[in-house]
């Protein structure tokens, strides 16, 4: 029951034909507070608190439920345009055009059995904290420095435009400390062929930084699934990198969870009964 859909169309939750619409009306505002106190407090988002026409349809909303056995595989809900398809970042964008920001979902179910029910939200989340997570001076987060035992976890922004290198490269990777010191990781810009090949490959990251070290530590938020992936076995709680661990949301009714759309991989468990929730994203602008 979504509040649009992909054409534009009204659909089910803005219909005042439909259930109790002056509920989801009192909903509505109540998360349009939440939106705006989020522009407020986060750091560097104050485009979230931009009123969006009602032509471009971008903070989305929607009720759903769960049937017995469905689950969500890991995912993230954003990525930067240049992971999406190569040169993105070059394409003509719609005006006003916006990115999925802040993911936030609340649960109605009562008297949830987590051990008996099922259905968790499972987030992968970094072990070590960071700062500037999702995106930096209009640049999107691709990856982390996984933490070691002398340096700390540091977040990998990913910057289109920095070039052109010998052969017309323009992408440059970045990170960020806590505090608040940039530094390029590669001194020639790069292509983005290259960068499509990622994933954890660390030869492949070898060509887009200059130091070993970094090369060694660098991973992709969500490494990119292939043919081949369902062969592999799953990674444990520490994630392909090492730097993760899991956190598991119980869809209790009254739950309000709320995250970083960018840099959080989460996934949904099986559920053994009909699980009911509203879900929704806050966008902010697209640069790029």
């Amino acid at each position: 029951m979504p509040s649009f859909l992909s054409s534009g169309k009204d659909f089910g939750f803005v219909d005042p034909a439909v259930g109790n619409f002056a509920a989801r009306q009192q909903f509505k505002a109540r998360m349009a507070a939440v939106k705006a106190e989020l522009a407020n407090q986060l750091q560097d988002r104050p485009s979230l608190a931009n009123d969006i026409s009602y032509e471009t349809k971008t903070h989305e909303i929607q009720y759903l439920h769960y049937r017995p056995g469905a689950q969500v595989f890991r995912h993230v809900d954003e990525k930067h345009v240049e992971l999406k398809r190569p040169n993105g970042s070059r394409l003509k964008k719609k005006p006003g055009a916006t990115r999925r920001s802040v993911t936030w979902l609340v649960y109605l179910n009562d008297d949830w059995d987590a051990r008996n029910d099922g259905g968790q939200l499972r987030l992968h989340e970094r072990a070590q904290p960071s700062t500037h997570v999702g995106a930096l001076d209009r640049n999107l987060q691709v990856g982390w420095l996984r933490a070691t035992g002398k340096d700390g976890e540091q977040p990998v922004f990913l910057d289109p435009f920095r070039g052109p290198g010998p052969e017309g490269e323009t992408c440059v990777l970045y990170t960020c400390d806590a505090g608040g010191s940039k530094r390029d990781l590669s001194r020639e810009p790069f292509s983005n062929a290259v960068l499509q090949k990622t994933g954890g490959d660390k030869s492949v990251a070898s060509l887009m930084m200059d130091d070993p070290a970094d090369a060694r530590r660098f991973h992709l938020i969500d490494a990119p699934k292939t043919v081949a992936s369902k062969f592999l076995p799953s990674p444990g709680p520490e994630g392909e990198d090492g730097g993760e661990r899991v956190r598991e949301i119980v869809p209790q009714a009254g739950t309000l969870v709320l995250f970083d759309s960018v840099s959080l991989p989460h996934e949904v468990l099986a559920t053994k009964r009909l699980r009911y929730g509203l879900q929704g994203w806050f966008h902010e602008q697209l640069y790029y």
